[in-house]
């Protein structure tokens, strides 16, 4: 993505033009005015009301945009800014298999309870086997229920890391799995 940002009659414009490798991606909730404030632009790739928030959203963004807001201090973060996380990746390292959620095959993580699940069902019969399916309504229902995750940090990290392991942004992954 390029930003050309430009001043016309003592009025500032921005034109973002196409998708470059020095984007980042952030998840949060309602940071319109917080773009505005500290004239950062934004690219909103999914919205849309969640478990983790009355709106939650995936946004893009300059590497250097996301630099000013990695070095807000808490103090200095205004309420009526929302709120927003980023994150490199997560520590996840169980086996991946295949799950449906929002009707959709995505690669995606056993949890824990389903691993001992599995481990304990290596002394039963076959037919005497506990099976749980592999389907969640979405992708929060999948990381709540599945993973264990629902606070905002953790959700962050792992949907950096599935849109990863599914080839595609975390826009696109909220979009297909999420909406």
């Amino acid at each position: 993505m390029t930003i050309y940002r430009f001043n016309i009659n003592n009025e500032n414009y921005s034109v973002i033009t196409g998708k470059g490798s020095n984007m980042k991606e952030i998840l949060g909730g309602d940071l319109e005015r917080a773009f505005v404030d500290l004239n950062i632009i934004a690219k909103k790739t999914y919205e849309g009301s969640t478990l983790l928030d009355d709106k939650t959203q995936v946004w893009e963004l300059s590497d250097e945009d996301h630099i000013i807001l990695c070095n807000m201090s808490e103090g200095d973060w205004k309420d009526e800014w929302g709120w927003w996380r980023s994150a490199v990746g997560s520590n996840m390292c169980n086996p991946i298999s295949r799950f449906n959620v929002n009707h959709h095959y995505i690669q995606a993580w056993d949890g824990q309870g389903r691993l001992d699940l599995l481990e304990e069902n290596k002394s039963v019969k076959p037919d005497e086997r506990y099976w749980e399916e592999r389907k969640y309504d979405n992708l929060l229902q999948y990381l709540g229920s599945e993973i264990g995750a629902s606070q905002p940090r953790n959700v962050c990290a792992l949907v950096v890391d599935l849109a990863a392991i599914n080839n595609m942004t975390i826009g696109e992954l909220f979009n297909k799995y999420q909406a």
